[in-house]
């Protein structure tokens, strides 16, 4: 790889995103953005969907690895070992594990801490962990000894924006009729086939363009894979600075109730519908943001004909619980009576929900807001602190 650093100082840090939602790489893509002032070289590690939002500049590199196996990545990582202080991974932490078998001193960014049943034993081995605040999360650490040793605790990545990004009842223009943002990120995950991933996509469209009054537009954002299984020309790919453009814009949003989504809305206020759950974490936060009032409108698998008695943590584990939404998913699909049923709650739940800003926006009083500034302060920190600690392989 051609150096394109200018001889800048600072360290080098290679950066990796889990694949799984969208929360993981679109907190990547915001870290690199804090990181790259700050660093002698970024580059990214990783593949499939995460490579949608991970582009060069940041970074000076992006090591694309989709389709390669455990072996050929871990040969790869070798490689790369020497060029790189630091291996920093949003949640994925097979791959940090790869990385510290390849020589590479390993940072986590969890925004799940909360979630985990068990913290992997490779967060607690890193050189740094970095816990996103949310609901549970500072006990948690507290009562965890060697989380304690090594864990920095930071506000989520919420960003403080300009005025103009803040939604408003009035903003933009009152007289020209505002579009309806519906975010579908966050779909795409090992649990279900991207088939389903995309029939989850067309209900929710179908759905949420008929709820709405004529003359009013839909806009639509999603990852690559799935706007092309839509087949929908106005079904797009965007940047996170654009969806929160798109949000603060909107009559109102609905979104998937993945972590960064919530975030978005909190940080732009826009008033929202959590769409049905597409994995144990949706349906978790999904849960928490009601249970504590940051919850808009919700719709449930439930209030479609979906399963009655489906709770989390799922005693069969998060795959079984995504096989009960997947059979719901289908049924709807084959069912017109079921998808009609599906518009009428999107359409009830919306109803005058443009009126006063969201509720979500309440979470960053709660837990601040402007993470990855800190995040990336102390990467920097700990990468700089100290040399590449190479491990025997």
């Amino acid at each position: 790889m051609a150096d394109n650093t200018g001889g800048a100082t600072g360290p080098r840090l290679l950066l990796n995103a889990q694949p799984f939602g969208f929360g993981p790489p679109a907190a990547t893509a915001v870290l690199a953005h804090e990181l790259a002032p700050h660093c002698a070289e970024l580059a990214y590690f990783g593949g499939g969907h995460t490579l949608d939002i991970q582009h060069r500049p940041p970074y000076h590199a992006v090591y694309g690895t989709t389709g390669l196996c455990d072996d050929e990545r871990l040969a790869y990582l070798r490689e790369l070992a020497p060029r790189y202080d630091l291996f920093v991974t949003a949640m994925d932490f097979a791959e940090a594990e790869l990385a510290r078998r390849a020589g590479l001193n390993v940072a986590v960014y969890d925004a799940l801490t909360w979630f985990w049943p068990e913290i992997p034993a490779v967060a607690r081995d890193a050189a740094l962990y970095i816990a996103q605040d949310f609901f549970g999360v500072r006990e948690r650490i507290t009562a965890d000894a060697a989380l304690r040793r090594n864990a920095v605790i930071v506000p989520p990545i919420v960003p403080l924006l300009p005025s103009r990004q803040v939604w408003h009842p009035e903003h933009p223009e009152p007289d020209r009729g505002r579009h309806v943002l519906l975010n579908l990120g966050g779909l795409q995950n090992p649990y279900w086939q991207p088939s389903d991933a995309a029939g989850y996509a067309r209900l929710m469209l179908d759905a949420v363009r008929a709820a709405q009054p004529a003359g009013r537009p839909v806009v639509v954002t999603t990852s690559r894979a799935v706007a092309e299984a839509l087949g929908d020309p106005t079904v797009r790919t965007d940047d996170r600075d654009t969806v929160l453009d798109l949000m603060s814009g909107a009559a109102y949003a609905c979104m998937t109730p993945g972590l960064g989504n919530i975030y978005d809305a909190a940080a732009t206020g826009v008033p929202t519908l959590w769409l049905p759950s597409a994995n144990e974490t949706h349906l978790r936060q999904a849960r928490l943001l009601t249970e504590h009032g940051f919850c808009d409108a919700r719709v449930d698998w439930q209030d479609v004909g979906g399963p009655a008695d489906y709770d989390v943590p799922c005693p069969a584990g998060p795959e079984a619980l995504t096989k009960a939404m997947v059979r719901v998913v289908r049924q709807l699909s084959r069912e017109p009576g079921l998808r009609d049923r599906l518009s009428e709650h999107v359409a009830k739940s919306t109803a005058g929900l443009g009126l006063v800003p969201g509720r979500a926006r309440a979470l960053t009083e709660r837990f601040g807001h402007g993470g990855m500034r800190e995040a990336a302060a102390e990467l920097v920190r700990r990468a700089g602190d100290r040399p590449a600690d190479r491990l025997a392989v």
